[in-house]
């Protein structure tokens, strides 16, 4: 009796480290590809966003499959196009007129900074809260000089831009075969859950994808044209920083308030405060109109899941991983749904 359970607990401890193997294997395999992972996830949600497209000009119009898809790839590539040589322009002149006047703004935000040093040190506050208010223009210059190290990966990204056009043309062509070869691997019995699940996968990440571009160029817009009015400098670039961070929803809106707000503290500019009543503005329209509209069921979540997903998805996979986090969460929603509508869960 002795020998058998010796016996099992040996088979256990084997099975134990197999799996802990096969974990760190694929632990490994994933980390070593995950460029190509990021190029794919990259792709995938471009193809989400034409989809419908395709879907519509071949219902409305009775295209063949292979011209709906050549004309929703030229779609694409005359918007990527488009945005490009409409964006390139107004951010390097934006970025030209800041690089020359931050030498002003520097200084006057490093007045700022002596003030309220002087401020602090008649409260008698600790020493590390001053040190750290009056180091605080040398992590302005750090970060200055990390983005210009990091503008040298524009060339990295180029690559990356033609290969995700490579991976897109392919993907929008097999989309459907590859759902539906999906949905053959699942035995019968079990296909129509495989089809609720992609169905669930459509509406989180499709839904998600396409409503959050829609929310995302209003924002942008509405801040560009909103600072342009009450004489911000450098509105258009500033309007482009809210409306691609309002994809992060309830901290990015934060995030790109920070620059508008530095900027805010030279005479050139408006109050600060009355920047910061236009952004609180613009997200207060944002939430109450624009998220429930769009978006629909995905901002169902509770607030503190979407901000928990996003600071899990930013640790695991930087800002991809924070955009990717709300449809992700939504999808694990969605799942447990139908487990719970299952008759065995009950």
């Amino acid at each position: 009796m002795k020998v058998k359970t010796v016996g099992k607990q040996w088979a256990f401890a084997f099975r134990l480290i197999i799996l802990l193997l096969v974990l760190g294997g694929a632990i490994w395999l994933l980390q070593s590809i995950s460029w190509v992972i990021g190029l794919l996830l990259v792709s995938i949600l471009i193809v989400y966003i034409f989809n419908p497209m395709l879907l519509y000009l071949k219902g409305r119009f009775k295209l063949n499959h292979g011209l709906a898809t050549a004309i929703v790839f030229l779609t694409f590539i005359l918007f990527c196009a488009f945005t490009i040589g409409l964006l390139i322009p107004v951010i390097y002149f934006e970025a030209i007129e800041l690089a020359d006047n931050f030498p002003h703004y520097l200084a006057r935000f490093q007045d700022y900074v002596s003030w309220l040093s002087q401020q602090i040190i008649i409260f008698e506050v600790e020493e590390e809260v001053r040190s750290y208010l009056m180091g605080l223009t040398d992590n302005i210059h750090q970060g200055v000089e990390y983005l210009a190290e990091a503008s040298l990966s524009l060339i990295g990204g180029a690559v990356d831009f033609f290969l995700i056009l490579f991976l897109v043309f392919y993907l929008l062509y097999d989309f459907q075969a590859i759902r539906d070869q999906l949905v053959e691997l699942v035995p019968k019995k079990r296909r129509a859950l495989a089809k609720e699940l992609i169905e669930v996968v459509d509406l989180n990440l499709g839904t998600f994808i396409r409503g959050s571009l829609i929310r995302c160029f209003i924002v942008g817009v509405i801040t560009g044209v909103t600072l342009l009015i009450i004489g911000m400098p450098h509105a258009l670039l500033l309007g482009l920083v809210a409306g691609i961070f309002n994809f992060i929803l309830y901290i990015g809106p934060y995030i790109a308030a920070i620059p508008a707000v530095l900027l805010s503290f030279s005479p050139m500019t408006p109050s600060p405060i009355l920047v910061i009543l236009v952004y609180i503005i613009i997200q207060v329209i944002d939430g109450m109109f624009l998220a429930p509209v769009v978006l629909g069921r995905i901002i169902r979540l509770k607030p503190i899941t979407i901000i928990v997903a996003i600071l899990a998805g930013g640790s695991l996979a930087g800002l991809l991983g924070m955009v990717l986090a709300v449809p992700v969460a939504g999808m694990i929603r969605g799942v447990i749904e139908i487990i719970k509508r299952n008759p065995a869960y009950q």
